[in-house]
């Protein structure tokens, strides 16, 4: 009988099953039977060998009796004449379109004698993320620093099931920002660890999140097969730490905020706030402040822009203006030309780019009167489940076939009728001109909160 070579996983093809490979387990999900929840149909992995190349692997429930001690987290196997099966993954957490089968004629045992990486990252540049360079599920890893972590947001399934989701803004080296979604099981440890007590309110947090997707509303973790490592000792987080320590030790501006920001709650906000006032009043206050407001959402304002292209960085306005640079052909010093520039002179960014951001004027109603307020970004997306960049290319693809586009996309006449609760801020702007349009830090249309707020302020009686 000849005996079976070990082979590299990039040597697979499906001339042979009698081969040996030897591989650690990186990943592995389980996933159940769709008619009884405690039974397992299948084991899902990601294997990668000494040479650090992956591929996804398999073991359905018939076979789980046979392998079931070997697989698990970091185990370093020895397998005998695996099988190859197509990959009908919807996303493809390698590069291969087959993976690894454990089947009946399949035999492991476990390998002590490992000499591969432990971990092998394919890091991209968050900047590639934000400008959407990337086919909707396509599979990303990515390393930042958590700038600001929002709080955790109980969430409804198509199944009728109920879950987490979790918001992070993630940082670079270079100064760039992403957006990035967590969802259960990742929101659950995320949010422990930023709101650990034990853990100093300046800490600078860093994250690795591996084999995360890429999607129209944004990058989120896999529900299968993403890992997520925060601020552990591995090398790559501790070289990243170590050249955003030295970064923002040599900024000037690195005191005015050092510290991975952690929000409150959404109810502490709201619940919490003594500020409130009704919308008729806004005009007598005389100093800067947030206060909060309810009322109703009459309509969507025709007269303003919805959106507005901003700094990819800090989301200020840009502008083109003439900059000079120096020659590359050594033929002269300098010469000039017409760049993108950040309107923010406190802006850090390099390589400066616009990108859509939300700017939506809506009309809100209460007992007293009718008022202007902007609803901005972050909030926007919260509420609509949609980024600015997404439904400008739709209105763009309405224009390109010759049709005139509605003053706004029809996914905001789902606010029209809906009562919030907002937290607005009160700008010297407003008082000296007596302009009677606000932005909007805060939003919630939460019935429990809302039904706190009216028993706090009397509001049915006003």
């Amino acid at each position: 009988m000849e005996v079976a070579k070990v082979s590299m996983l990039n040597d697979l093809n499906t001339f042979s099953n009698n081969y040996s490979i030897r591989v650690k387990i990186v990943s592995i999900s389980k996933k159940m039977m769709n008619n009884n929840k405690n039974e397992i149909y299948r084991l899902d992995m990601i294997f990668m060998d000494e040479m650090g190349t992956m591929i996804q692997a398999s073991c359905l429930h018939k076979m789980l009796g046979k392998f079931k001690e070997f697989l698990q987290l970091d185990e370093c196997l020895l397998i005998t004449k695996p099988s190859l099966a197509t990959n009908k993954s919807s996303a493809k957490y390698t590069k291969r379109n087959d993976k690894i089968s454990l089947y009946f004629y399949t035999s492991v045992e476990k390998c002590f004698d490992w000499s591969g990486p432990k971990y092998r990252f394919n890091f991209v540049n968050l900047k590639d993320v934000v400008k959407y360079k990337f086919e909707v599920n396509t599979v990303i890893d990515w390393i930042g620093y958590v700038d600001v972590c929002f709080n955790l947001e109980d969430t409804s399934k198509k199944d009728g099931s109920r879950g987490k989701r979790l918001n992070l803004r993630l940082e670079d080296i270079e100064g760039q920002k992403c957006p990035v979604t967590l969802w259960d099981g990742f929101t659950i440890d995320m949010f422990a660890y930023m709101n650990d007590k034990k853990r100093e309110n300046m800490l600078l947090s860093f994250v690795i999140l591996v084999w995360s997707t890429f999607t129209k509303r944004g990058v989120v973790n896999g529900f299968e097969l993403s890992i997520l490592f925060i601020d552990t000792d591995i090398e790559e987080i501790s070289s990243f730490r170590k050249r955003y320590v030295e970064k923002i030790s040599a900024l000037s501006s690195s005191n005015d905020h050092v510290g991975s920001i952690v929000i409150s709650s959404v109810e502490d906000e709201f619940l919490n706030n003594p500020d409130f006032m009704l919308l008729g009043f806004l005009g007598t206050i005389s100093t800067t402040k947030k206060v909060l407001v309810v009322g109703t959402i009459t309509s969507i304002c025709t007269d303003k822009l919805w959106y507005y292209n901003g700094c990819n960085h800090c989301k200020s306005g840009v502008e083109e203006r003439f900059v000079t640079k120096e020659n590359p052909d050594g033929l002269s010093d300098v010469y000039h030309e017409k760049s993108l520039v950040c309107t923010n002179d406190k802006c850090e960014g390099v390589d400066i780019y616009s990108i859509p951001w939300f700017k939506i004027p809506i009309r809100v109603q209460d007992s007293s009167g009718t008022v202007s307020l902007t609803l901005f970004d972050f909030e926007a997306y919260k509420i609509l489940q949609k980024n600015a960049p997404e439904l400008v290319s739709i209105q763009d693809q309405v224009v390109n076939s010759g049709e005139i586009p509605n003053p706004y996309p029809e996914i905001f006449d789902t606010l029209v009728g809906k009562r919030y609760a907002f937290i607005i801020s009160v700008k010297d702007y407003n008082i000296e001109h007596q302009v009677e349009n606000y932005g909007i830090s805060m939003a919630t249309n939460d019935d429990e909160i809302l039904s706190a707020l009216c028993a706090k302020f009397n509001l049915n009686q006003v």
